[in-house]
């Protein structure tokens, strides 16, 4: 009866441990999916479905700015937007053997409609959820998913330098100089 107990316990133990170590899967791209489905069937039109993506790529913008400083809005948004065109671009280039031609952004849109409420509140769930998932996967991967709604939406990839230049209007940024600069303690006097 002791040996029984003993194995019920490394079982238990076993079962505690794998549960531990096992991954969980990251929920970020069925959130924005699926907000940006709901968007989709709330928006007036192509040009509100573009809005709302933007929205939501300038809402996560302006947190990592904020937060954490050019460097982080650097790497996390704007690399990996125009990383993602740049793909797309070479992908399309590869099996057509031609440039695809860059889709058009709508002007500046008041981003507040219901399709952009949607993406942003998707963009804050994504914000807390990474509080939980383990190292930067949820924001790594809110960019991409955004950039392909944007994408799905346009029926293409957008000019890269211009929804950088959307995606950064307003927006305070430290001076280059002082986003790289080495702390106070690791500069040469």
């Amino acid at each position: 009866m002791t040996k029984g107990h003993r194995f019920v316990k490394e079982d238990r133990a076993m079962t505690t441990q794998q549960t531990q170590t096992q991954q969980v899967p990251n929920p970020i791209p069925a959130l924005i999916r699926t907000a940006f489905n709901a968007a989709g069937q709330r928006a007036s039109g192509q040009a509100d479905r573009t809005a709302a993506a933007i929205a939501a790529l300038r809402k996560l913008r302006r947190v990592l700015l904020e937060q954490a400083g050019t460097n982080a809005a650097l790497t996390v948004v704007d690399g990996p937007a125009s990383g993602f065109i740049m793909e797309r671009n070479m992908r399309a280039l590869a099996s057509t053997g031609v440039a695809p031609e860059q889709m058009p952004l709508p002007p500046i849109l008041a981003m507040a409609g219901p399709a952009a409420s949607l993406m942003l509140d998707a963009v804050e769930n994504g914000l807390i959820l990474h509080r939980f998932l383990p190292g930067n996967t949820a924001l790594m991967q809110m960019v991409p998913e955004l950039m392909g709604c944007l994408c799905e939406t346009l029926g293409g990839t957008p000019d890269a330098g211009r929804l950088l230049d959307i995606l950064r209007d307003g927006m305070d940024e430290d001076e280059p100089r002082l986003a790289i600069e080495a702390p106070v303690s690791q500069r040469l006097h």
